[in-house]
């Protein structure tokens, strides 16, 4: 994965699916360290890439974007045996909810943790809503948005998922809040509420 040096994102390659997996586990520490001795594992069954955030309100509730070189290898890897018996090790609480997407855009910043923000969102028609996202980058750069991603959900691709970043909470908090968003997202087709996660962005890896 590529990594930005001068604290600015930069275009990264986007693999050939995805997956949004949210859990919560009885204890971060424990978990992982599982997580991390599972990572070869994971590379075999031909994931990519991960990134792990944790929500801002409950560290223990996980939120893993798992990258995958192709769709049958995703599916393979999440419905195995051994990520099941490697979750109860692991000490993750009940099912996890699970979002596979295709990855369409990635302007992360890769560099540090960040406070980032997961929106899941349903547009009217995605390149409408494309256009009026572009439109509004100087707008996000001013209020301190620093990074983003785009997916597309794999069954309803007006279904979005985006991530942002903000190099505060405070800065990404003001700028969810924002009269000019909750205008932009009209005007772009956002049909009713989008679901917003504040999360603490942790490492990026295998």
């Amino acid at each position: 994965m590529q990594t930005t040096t001068d604290h600015k994102a930069t275009p990264s390659s986007t693999p050939g699916a995805a997956a949004v997996a949210t859990h919560e586990v009885k204890d971060y520490a424990a978990w992982k360290k599982v997580f991390d001795e599972h990572a070869a594992t994971r590379t075999r069954s031909g994931i990519l890439g991960t990134h792990i955030n944790r929500a801002a309100e409950n560290p223990n509730l996980v939120s893993l974007y798992l990258a995958a070189k192709d769709a049958a290898s995703l599916h393979a890897f999440l419905g195995s045996e051994d990520l099941k018996a490697t979750m109860r090790h692991a000490g993750v609480q009940g099912a996890p909810s699970i979002a596979f997407v295709t990855p369409v855009e990635d302007m992360a910043v890769r560099d540090r943790p960040l406070p980032g923000a997961v929106a899941k969102l349903r547009v009217a028609d995605y390149d409408t809503w494309k256009k009026a996202f572009d439109s509004h980058g100087a707008t996000r750069a001013k209020a301190g948005i620093v990074g983003h991603a785009i997916n597309r959900g794999v069954d309803d691709p007006n279904a979005v998922v985006l991530y942002l970043q903000a190099n505060s909470a405070d800065q990404l908090k003001a700028f969810l809040a924002s009269q000019d968003l909750k205008d932009t997202m009209a005007k772009a087709g956002v049909e009713g509420a989008p679901q917003i996660a504040v999360v603490q962005g942790a490492e990026w890896g295998p």
